[in-house]
This record gives structure tokens, sequence and C-alpha cells, in this order.
């Protein structure tokens, strides 16, 4: 984007790192920007916080806690801001359990999978199907708008494992993959969330920031552009209502029980499909039901602050549906980077299927906490010994809208509502539910909407 002199203002709803990333674009392009939060801390799901236990201090992901160098448009924003140099190397392990035993992969070399023993070797030439069917999709994924794959979305992850691999690694690898990033078995998720997991994850290595991977969105609002006169952001702001008018839009929002409207130029509404479905009036009925009907997955997750590291040498170990019904990965996040935990101490993480969470949403932190640990006694139960034996804390964090888990047919919907959009209106979305659900994709369609604002405003 190319400075302009100018006076208009956009208004930004969101400060996760689809907002943030938008209002940063905005401000390189001149434009006054008000950035509108409705937490105390900016970040939303990708944002980070201390906790105390004991005598020591854990930094703890409030959601997404993994980033990879395939992540593109996110490296490319890092270099482009000199935050690059901010970028620190993590573990590239996930362990996957079969049968009592943690078997490992790395991110960085796919023929791990020829190599493990966590595969029979008939499996790991059926593997070869996924690796060539990979290739055949790539020209449909896209971090920003995932409608192309609308064409090769036909079945459920489950019925693309059965059809074109085999048992095994449905139960080992398909199926852990799904828990792990959506939260909800292979029968749930279309097959094209597979690919797009492979396609973002594997091949490149993992990377994070010191603290947490929520250092992003803070490191782009302490810029000096972001902390320029033209640049305002207020927390604590509930938006109730963006609607156009007929000099660009106006935004209700409140605080402290006092309504407030903001007049801008052009707005991003940059939140979950759901929440935005209410926000914007002037959205058709079919949009309206399209965003409402979006599957956001629960999330309720346990972390255990620890005065002695965990042994486990992977960033995450999977827990295959077949292993356990509930819990569907243990993140050992000291792993994830330094300052998660003081030197030598651990960080562990439990987190679980969908269901789980769902039928614990308003359960105690005490309750939630003993269940967790029951689950992890019936699959792990050395680690579960180790975490009573030198627990410092535990705290547990609840989202309702984690993870956007679309559906076999999913993608053909989302084809038909991005087909239905104005691009030369003065209100844009941004967010997850236009790609794949993860910081990057978020991140790229906060762009996305900003250029497409740009290009409004600039006429």
């Amino acid at each position: 984007m190319t400075a302009r002199t100018t006076t208009k203002n956009v208004i930004v709803v969101g400060s996760g790192i689809a907002g943030t990333t938008a209002a940063f674009r905005l401000r390189q392009e001149g434009y006054h920007v008000t950035l509108l939060e409705q937490e105390d801390y900016p970040g939303g799901r990708m944002s980070s916080h201390a906790v105390s236990g004991g005598d020591s201090a854990y930094r703890l992901d409030r959601g997404a806690s993994w980033l990879s160098r395939n992540y593109l448009p996110m490296i490319k924003l890092l270099e482009e801001t000199g935050l690059a140099s901010r970028m620190l190397p993590c573990s590239n392990e996930l362990g996957v359990l079969r049968d009592g035993k943690v078997h490992r992969l790395s991110f960085v070399r796919p023929t791990d999978l020829l190599r493990t023993g966590l595969l029979g070797w008939r499996s790991k030439l059926k593997a070869l199907n996924l690796l060539r069917d990979l290739s055949a999709a790539r020209p449909a994924l896209s971090w920003s708008d995932m409608s192309k794959a609308a064409g090769i979305d036909i079945e459920s992850a489950q019925e693309y494992a059965l059809r074109r691999l085999d048992k095994p690694l449905l139960d080992y690898l398909v199926e852990p993959l799904c828990s792990t990033q959506f939260l909800a078995p292979a029968d749930e998720i279309s097959a094209v969330g597979v690919l797009s997991i492979m396609w973002s994850t594997f091949g490149a290595a993992s990377f994070t920031f010191d603290g947490g991977v929520g250092r992003l969105p803070a490191f782009l609002l302490d810029l000096p552009l972001m902390r320029s006169e033209q640049t305002r952001v207020e927390l604590n702001a509930r938006v109730s209502d963006v609607r156009q008018d007929g000099n660009g839009v106006h935004v209700t929002w409140e605080r402290d029980g006092a309504n407030r409207v903001e007049h801008g130029d052009a707005c991003v509404v940059a939140v979950p499909g759901p929440i935005a479905a209410g926000l914007v009036p002037s959205l058709t009925d079919d949009q309206r039901a399209y965003l409402s009907a979006l599957r956001y997955t629960s999330d309720v997750h346990v972390t255990f602050g620890l005065r002695e590291a965990t042994g486990e040498t992977a960033l995450g170990v999977a827990i295959p549906l077949r292993e356990h019904p509930d819990l569907c990965v243990v993140l050992h996040e000291h792993n994830l980077g330094p300052g998660r935990a003081p030197a030598d101490q651990g960080l562990v993480t439990l987190v679980f299927r969908h269901h789980w969470s769902a039928a614990r949403k308003s359960v105690d932190d005490d309750t939630v906490v003993e269940d967790s640990l029951t689950a992890l006694t019936e699959v792990l139960p050395d680690l579960a010994a180790h975490i009573g034996k030198h627990r410092e804390m535990a705290a547990v964090q609840r989202w309702d809208r984690a993870v956007l888990a679309r559906p076999a047919g999913g993608y053909g919907d989302l084809a038909r509502f991005t087909s239905s959009l104005d691009p030369r209106s003065p209100i844009q979305l941004a967010g997850d539910y236009f790609a794949y659900s993860t910081t990057n994709a978020s991140l790229s369609t906060g762009e996305a909407a900003a250029q497409r604002v740009a290009a409004l405003l600039s006429t």
C-alpha cells in the first residue's frame, strides 16, 4: 500500500489479528483508524496473559498457541515491519499416542510418515495418496478466501480417509489432526480441512515469540505508526450496530452503560461470523443466515504450571479418538518457546474435543480441573502423576467460539456467501470464516478487507 495524506476515518470492530492487521494496513494508507474492542485487552483469540503460581510467573496463550513458517502472509508482515527479529524457534515435533506409546513426527520432515512406527507399511504406501491429493488441491487453497475449495469439497475427512487411505491412517493421522486443529472428530470435518492442515503445517519449521503468540497483535499496536494521534484504540467497547449512512457509516457502541456513536467513512467488521450477523443490518437474509449458522467449536481447556518440566520433546501430543473419547491434545507449552514458564519449569495444557467442553461451559473451575486430570490419568497416567507432584497452579480458559469447524459441503456455502458480497460496500467483513480457521488466515482476510476499503475510499 502507498501512503497518502487524508483525514478520512475508518472504524475497525475487533482487535484480533484480523482487525489489528486491517487497522495497520489502513494506517499505512494514511487513513485515521478507530479500533473498537469489547474486551479489556487487545488480540482476541490471539492474545497472551500472565498468571502467577506460587513463586513463579507463567505466560498463557488464550487461544492460538502455535505458528508455522508456512504462514507466508504473516512472515511477510513481520519482515516488512521489522518484527521478524522477534521470531524465535521452538519445537518442530508433534507426538501421536498409540497403545500407550508416543510416536513423534517432525513438521519439517514429512518423510517421517514413511519412517515412523506409528503406521505399518501398507498404511505408509497409502499415505502417498494423501501427498498426491494435497498437490492436486493446492490451487484451491488460499489464506484469504477458500471459496475455490468448493469444487473439491465432496466428503468428510472420515469418508475421504476410508476411500483414499485406510483405517489406521484415519485413526492415527487424519482424526488426530482434525481433533487437534478443529476440536472435532473427522466425521464432522470436511476433507478440505485435512488438506488445509497438511498444506499449512508440514514442510516448514515452527516459530513463536517470547511470552506467547499473542505478542504479535501487541507488537503491531506498539509500532510508531499505530501509536500516532491518527490511531485510536478503545477497549471495553461493546459494539451493537454497524450501518451505512449517507456520509459513510456510523457505529454504535457502549461502555460503562453509556451509548456512543462513532462516525466513519468506512468500517471493517472483524469478529466471528455469528457476531457479525447481529451487528450489520444491511446484510441480506441469506448472508445473515450463513454467518449465523457457522459452527465454531467450544473450548474449555486447562493449563498447569509445574515446578519441573516434563521430559517430552514435542510441542504437543495428539490423543486419537481410539485412545480417548474426550482428550484430544496435550500441549507441552514450555516447548513452544521461552517466556511461557521459568527456566526448567513446565507448562502443560489439556485440550478437549468440543463435546466435553460444551458440557462444561458453566461448570466451576475446580470441577473442570478435576475432570481434566481424570481424563489424563486414563490415557497418560505418568504425566498425570507428574502434574500432581509438581503442580504450582491451574488455570481454566473458556471460549464459546474457539475454532471454525467447517463440515463437508461448507466450502460450497462459503462460495455462495462470498459471491454475494459487495466489494464496494463501505462495510467490509474480515475473519477466519472466509478461509481456514488459523491466525494466518485471519490476518490475510484483514489485509484483504483493508485493500477493499482503500480501493473504495481512493476513488
